[in-house]
């Protein structure tokens, strides 16, 4: 499987007062089947920690709403 897009989300996290950014390559293009397949890789997570960039995380279960926000990249032309 080749990562391709790199997506960005939304993530509205209970006990934050303003959602937080989440970026994670992924194969799929499309916003709709990217959400849905970052949405179960959250819930498969429970009470593990998702990376937000090099200094900080948030535990998984604690993430209350998902939006997403852009896509980039794609095959080289």
């Amino acid at each position: 499987m080749e990562h391709r897009y790199l997506h960005t989300f939304q993530l509205t996290v209970d006990g934050l007062d303003q959602p937080v950014e989440f970026r994670i390559l992924l194969e799929l293009e499309d916003a709709a089947e990217s959400t849905d397949t970052f949405a179960k890789y959250v819930a498969r997570q429970e009470d593990n920690f998702l990376p937000l960039g090099e200094t900080a995380a948030i535990r998984a279960n604690r993430i209350l709403r998902i939006v997403h926000v852009s896509v980039e990249g794609g095959p080289a032309n």
